[in-house]
């Protein structure tokens, strides 16, 4: 039953929550590197500052070692804007990891469920590594886990989706996938040829111009009762 389908599941406001990790540990360095240097900055910009930077790097507009170094050269000059700058970034946002990442309501129970009916599942994640790896061992996550740094390939990109079909051997329209956001997971799911199930749990509306999905929930707990549905008319 259980081989005929398979899972790919989105990380970020999907599985699990990282609470503005990224963003607490650029600030925090920008103090230090300011306070070193005697420069003083606006509090307010910086903040807005790195958020932009942030979604651009997420966005795949810059690497985040682009997106990094410009920050703190813009905000404390002199030097900072350096490959070990961006890298003392990587090494600080995983290390503190442990401290801000958590599971989404019943993550671990749809994985538990997963794993009883034998349904394989894998991560597509749009980030760096290793810190996407990390936040799925955090939560307990034991497939195997695609980044979009580290494939080269990013979401809403078929080549992204593409990666799930090798993996699984499987057609796309065997291959259900799951995520909170409407353009990357559910329109590039849908364009992929992949059953695209929206996670609405933060009562959103869906973006009239995107292909719809195949299905919405709001609860992960949802999520086996549509996969059984499936697998009974398989």
């Amino acid at each position: 039953m259980a081989a005929n389908i398979a899972v790919g599941l989105d990380f970020d406001h999907t599985l699990g929550l990282d609470n503005k990790l990224e963003r607490t540990v650029a600030l925090e360095m920008l103090r230090e590197h300011a306070l070193s240097r005697g420069v003083r900055y606006a509090v307010g910009d910086a903040e807005v500052a790195i958020d932009d930077d942030l979604a651009r790097s997420r966005g795949g507009g810059a690497p985040i070692e682009l997106a990094i170094a410009g920050f703190f050269e813009r905000f404390a000059p002199a030097g900072s804007a350096s490959v070990d700058t961006a890298q003392e970034f990587r090494d600080r946002v995983v290390e503190r990891a442990p401290a801000f990442v958590k599971p989404v309501p019943g993550a671990d129970e749809l994985l538990a469920d997963l794993d009883a009916a034998g349904i394989p599942y894998a991560l597509l994640t749009n980030g760096w590594s290793p810190l996407q790896e990390e936040k799925a061992r955090l939560i307990g996550f034991r497939g195997s886990v695609f980044v979009s740094e580290r494939i080269d390939a990013r979401k809403p990109d078929r080549a992204a989706f593409d990666q799930l079909l090798k993996h699984f051997a499987l057609p796309a329209a065997q291959i259900w996938y799951v995520g909170d956001d409407p353009e990357v997971d559910v329109a590039g799911a849908v364009a992929a040829g992949l059953n695209a199930v929206w996670f609405d749990w933060e009562g959103r509306t869906y973006p009239q111009e995107l292909a719809r999905p195949h299905h919405t929930i709001a609860n992960l707990s949802e999520l086996p009762a549509l996969l059984q549905g499936r697998t009974d008319r398989l």
